[in-house]
């Protein structure tokens, strides 16, 4: 690898970082959030954030974090089924 022989995986310079402003986004180009609970969900901004709904979440709080989600248009990335 250190000599970069053809067939080798390629070693890892400094043109494999992102630019800084596509740095810690999802690929919808939206920053996440981690969300427990209702009280964070208000601090979320719908049009640069989405929210992951963590998985220590039970089932009823989920969907009470989807519907207020889904009345103020937030992307939930983890909607589940």
């Amino acid at each position: 690898m250190r000599l970069q022989i053809k067939g080798k995986p390629p070693l890892v310079s400094i043109g494999y970082r992102s630019p800084k402003s596509e740095r810690d986004l999802h690929p919808c180009g939206l920053k996440e959030v981690l969300v427990h609970n209702l009280k964070e969900l208000e601090k979320v901004d719908p049009s640069t954030q989405a929210i992951r709904i963590s998985s220590t979440v039970g089932k009823r709080l989920k969907t009470q974090i989807l519907k207020v989600a889904q009345e103020r248009k937030i992307k939930v990335l983890n909607p589940g089924g």
